[in-house]
């Protein structure tokens, strides 16, 4: 215990320099695991080994997820696995990434994220019948939407980030 005033300042002054030192180091801690535990542990499919996984029964992806070691759950529909995703009984979802940008900008905005990056490409197509007469329209249409910009401002619309 000092003894004398300038003593007593002292200390009194290191007391409170202790407690925030003590105080910030707490704070970076506790924000550090925090970030961590909203953020999730699965930033790309190198996390995926060990980690329970939805996906839709019969899926290409469940082929994928049993090859890298996840639990796959299977589910029979895409609510069905966003509900399980967010009551926690999954830790992540694989699917046709169209499908989850849409929800992930639409219904769960600020509740889900997109992590790591497309495991496998897969082109989507519009069924006709042989010799249909709608074939040559429809694929014009869709030239024109991809050459005028359209089709860039819809998939903005409704998957937000265009650089995917």
């Amino acid at each position: 215990m000092p003894k004398s005033p300038w003593g007593r300042v002292v200390a009194l002054i290191w007391m409170f320099t202790s407690v925030v030192f003590v105080a910030y180091f707490t704070a970076a801690v506790t924000t550090s695991l925090t970030v961590e535990q909203l953020q999730g542990n699965i930033r790309g499919p190198e996390d995926l080994p060990g980690k329970r996984v939805a996906t839709l029964v019969g899926n290409t992806a469940a082929a994928y997820l049993q090859n890298v070691r996840a639990n796959v759950v299977a589910v029979k529909t895409m609510d069905a696995a966003y509900a399980a995703l967010l009551a926690g009984q999954v830790d992540a979802i694989v699917f046709d990434a169209p499908v989850l940008w849409y929800y992930a900008t639409q219904q769960g905005q600020g509740r889900v994220t997109i992590v790591g990056t497309t495991f496998q490409k897969e082109s989507y197509a519009i069924a006709l019948p042989s010799g249909s007469p709608y074939r040559e329209a429809i694929n014009a249409a869709l030239l024109q939407i991809r050459e005028d910009g359209t089709y860039a401002t819809l998939y903005q619309k409704w998957f937000g980030d265009t650089d995917r």
